[in-house]
């Protein structure tokens, strides 16, 4: 009777921890999400990108050295995002899923508007949920809206295969020079 007892008393402050730990848990306590408010000042920034292109390269090699400058922005704030080019000139920006769809508009606005300087280009720039493991999905588009063609027209579908009419975000236009 007595093993019994310490048993279910031992059983019962095991479980009350448990259950207080699970009450109390944060998950993003020790990872906080990066501020996208102030992107324009993250390193490497524009005119740090634009300096470190080599002049002497192809277009296409400069696009992609822009690609990787681009790309280390965001990996040194820990954030997995991929921006690469393919021959035809069309930008392809990878983003882990784990990054809510309005951070990938911005990133993808951000990105448009930078290529748009650099290479005094309008440029199309397919946006990608990546997971670890398995081929990217196309969930969105960033190109040149024919209302307003100094910002871009960044638009979310998730049924890209399914041909249906993708859905404009409308955030994006209470940006500034949006």
């Amino acid at each position: 009777m007595n093993r019994l007892m310490v048993t279910i008393v031992f059983l019962l402050a095991v479980g009350g921890i448990a259950i207080w730990k699970l009450a109390t848990y944060d998950p993003v306590a020790n990872q906080p999400v990066p501020d996208l408010s102030n992107l324009a000042r993250w390193e490497p920034t524009t005119a740090q990108i634009r300096n470190q292109l080599d002049s002497d390269a192809s277009s296409l090699e400069r696009k992609q050295q822009y690609g990787r400058l681009f790309k280390s922005r965001y990996r040194n704030r820990d954030m997995a995002v991929n921006l690469r080019v393919d021959r035809k000139g069309v930008f392809h920006l990878e983003c882990a899923a784990t990054i809510p769809t309005w951070d990938k508009a911005l990133i993808a606005h951000q990105a448009w508007e930078e290529i748009r300087e650099i290479f005094r280009e309008q440029p199309r720039i397919i946006i990608y949920e990546s997971y670890i493991g398995t081929v990217s999905r196309r969930v969105g588009e960033a190109k040149t809206s024919g209302r307003t063609p100094h910002s871009p027209e960044v638009v979310f579908d998730t049924g890209w295969h399914l041909r249906r009419k993708p859905q404009q975000t409308d955030f994006l236009r209470r940006l500034p020079g949006g």
